[in-house]
């Protein structure tokens, strides 16, 4: 009888502890952040605002979105510096509420310095008459794959070599262009990154390993 109350009693615990994973604190989440962002921007931010977020698992069965009933929601939190006069912040970072590593962070474009003289003869070059046949959109995408396969290995600890990159777009605008790809790694560690052109400043970085799915596939 004993044994039985045991068992009853360790799996309640399980479905528990299944059902509402432990998450780390709101000044772990902060610290995490603000380390993950002064380490890929070179700044040294100190104040941050820091707010949960969760977001919906899904289930992908035969080429559609279904709900089952039985998806994981994903908990993290967004480590935001304070918003400026316009509602926007300067540095914003992602941390895995369970595992409490920081995945992501982005720059505000705002903060890119303007293009110098040479590059922007580079730019008036690259972006031809402004439309997209005229447009070197090679130029671009190549120096920004070229500046991550150097960047990359100096922010991170890469176990293994980079085995590629995969477009994932690119454009011209007024100060500039950026270019947005993946970079694989061959231990299977991925890369999202957005770099802007031709100044070569990243805005945006994400391990996209280091979060669970968002989709389940039964």
């Amino acid at each position: 009888m004993k044994k039985g109350i045991i068992i009853c009693i360790l799996c309640a615990a399980l479905l528990l502890s299944g059902s509402s994973p432990k998450l780390i604190s709101e000044d772990e989440a902060k610290a995490a952040g603000l380390a993950f962002i002064n380490h890929v921007f070179d700044v040294n931010v100190t104040e941050a605002v820091v707010t949960k977020a969760v977001q919906a698992g899904a289930t992908y069965v035969d080429g559609e979105y279904k709900h089952t009933g039985d998806e994981q929601n994903i908990n993290y939190y967004v480590v935001a510096t304070p918003q400026d006069t316009h509602g926007c912040s300067d540095y914003v970072a992602f941390v895995n509420a369970e595992t409490g590593v920081a995945y992501s962070a982005r720059k505000s474009y705002s903060l890119v310095p303007k293009m110098t003289n040479i590059q922007w003869n580079e730019w008036r070059k690259a972006c031809g008459s402004g439309d997209a046949q005229t447009a070197d959109f090679g130029t671009l995408t190549s120096d920004c794959y070229i500046f991550a396969r150097e960047w990359i290995p100096q922010k991170f600890d890469l176990k293994e070599g980079i085995l590629g990159d995969v477009d994932s777009g690119c454009g011209f605008d007024s100060n500039g262009g950026s270019s947005n790809f993946y970079i694989v790694i061959r231990d299977g560690s991925i890369y999202h990154m957005t770099v802007a052109w031709p100044q070569m400043i990243v805005t945006e970085i994400t391990i996209l390993n280091q979060t669970r799915p968002t989709v389940d596939m039964p």
